[in-house]
């Protein structure tokens, strides 16, 4: 049996821009409906612990987060939870599901808020058990707290690292070591210095790992995994002056059982790009963003707008202000009222925080050259079972893009539809051809966005 939900807004997505978004809506009268998949709101930021008495109950975000979903819920917000859109139509008609079976959602306009996901590199090892991208380790300790293994090694780039370190830590997990990729982490300290308000932020972030006496290691990479089971070793590896790993000079970390590796984010544009939302290259963003006017955060396609990481990845701070932008632009839309005035303030604010926000992403770009670490047998696509070999046989035959490859090989259209392997396959893609990130494209999705039932279909079809 299909539920049918009609309002005059539907937000997708319950973190930071989400909830501003749909508050700001809200508050000019109109009917929102917000969904997310999560069983509770708050998205990864503030990400709200599912074990009672947990430790991070009572964390300066945990806090923040349920401030902001009392305050969307005052103002008249309903939301829909555990509620994943797998379809998406002009109209605006939204197909979804729940534990209870079929959702449909039918509004005038509609605010895209799906945030970020990790931005995974594929490595010899990668599959194993025990080897899970930052994100999710933050995510089991914070909803549970149970860290992701007894003894965990945390690798990567970006400034994402130091509160997964002390999610980690303060969950009780032992932390062997923690490696960024780049050389050293003063040439943030200028940009930290000219913004006072994050100095607080900056120390409480690195206190953890110092207290815990946690080793931190600078200029390398993970370029391979073992174990049998699950992971029990990993391989790092030194970059040289060029960003490349140098492979000679490997070394390896013993008696581990978890392994969480992660490059940042990248913005999650499946929605955006199911409707038709036109999108841009901005490797210091995230990669593929929807192009939205930053006064508004109106996309290219009349009633839909973007806001948050979808539009570029920058933290909590621009995702909040630029939602309740779109928010009251969406709201002034369908109300035909003149809200720029009321935006004027939070706009100049947004590109203070984007500038920071760009500033630290510049200092924590991916190192090149990844295709090197890759072997033939290297699994890219793990829904397809699709390796690197596989792949490059592709390449040489002429296939210089994302879609051409995806054709000829099936990589990324697994039911994750490149999620997880979206970002590796577009960069060996670019280092065999050449070409740079912005010309080889990304895998479109295709609708369903997310492995549904048939039943689901069938009633939301029906």
């Amino acid at each position: 049996m299909r539920r049918r939900h009609t309002c005059d807004i539907v937000v997708v997505g319950a973190g930071p821009a989400g909830l501003s978004a749909a508050q700001a809506a809200a508050e000019k009268g109109l009917d929102v409906v917000v969904v997310d998949a999560n069983s509770r709101p708050g998205g990864q930021y503030y990400m709200q612990p599912l074990a009672a008495g947990s430790a991070f109950a009572r964390s300066t975000q945990v806090m923040r987060g349920k401030t902001e979903v009392r305050n969307a819920t005052a103002a008249g917000v309903t939301m829909l939870l555990a509620t994943e859109v797998w379809g998406a139509f002009p109209g605006f008609v939204f197909h979804a599901q729940d534990p209870d079976g079929a959702v449909c959602i039918e509004s005038k306009a509609v605010i895209v808020a799906t945030g970020a996901h990790d931005r995974v590199q594929a490595f010899p090892g990668w599959t194993l058990p025990g080897v899970m991208t930052p994100g999710a380790g933050q995510r089991l300790a914070k909803t549970s707290g149970v860290p992701p293994g007894r003894r965990t090694v945390l690798a990567g780039s970006g400034p994402f690292l130091l509160p997964v370190a002390g999610t980690v830590l303060k969950a009780g997990g032992t932390l062997v070591e923690v490696v960024e990729a780049r050389s050293s982490l003063l040439p943030t300290l200028p940009l930290i210095a000219v913004h006072p308000d994050k100095w607080l932020e900056t120390l409480r972030l690195v206190f953890p790992i110092l207290a815990a006496r946690t080793r931190l290691r600078f200029g390398e990479v993970v370029v391979a995994a073992s174990g049998e089971e699950r992971v029990r070793e990993v391989e790092l590896a030194p970059l040289d002056a060029g960003g490349q790993p140098d492979l000679a000079r490997r070394r390896v970390v013993s008696d581990i059982d978890a392994l969480l590796v992660g490059f940042g984010f990248q913005p999650q544009i499946e929605l955006t790009a199911v409707l038709g939302c036109r999108h841009h290259f901005d490797e210091e963003a995230g990669g593929w963003c929807c192009t939205v006017m930053r006064d508004c955060g109106a996309t290219d396609i009349c009633g839909v707008f973007a806001a948050g990481e979808v539009c570029g990845v920058g933290g909590a701070v621009p995702a909040a202000l630029s939602g309740r932008i779109a928010g009251l632009a969406a709201a002034g839309q369908i109300l035909d009222e003149e809200t720029a005035l009321e935006r004027r303030s939070l706009v100049r604010r947004l590109q203070r925080a984007r500038r920071f926000a760009g500033g630290l992403n510049r200092r924590f770009m991916p190192p090149s050259g990844v295709a090197e670490i890759l072997s033939d047998e290297t699994i890219i696509c793990r829904c397809e079972d699709v390796t690197a070999g596989e792949i490059r046989k592709e390449i040489a035959g002429g296939m210089d893009t994302i879609h051409g490859v995806k054709l000829w090989t099936r990589a990324g259209m697994g039911p994750c539809q490149a999620r997880f392997c979206g970002w590796s396959l577009a960069r060996l893609v670019a280092e065999e051809t050449g070409k740079t990130m912005g010309e080889i494209g990304f895998s479109r999705p295709r609708i369903p966005l997310r492995p549904v039932p048939l039943n689901v279909v069938r009633d939301s079809i029906l």
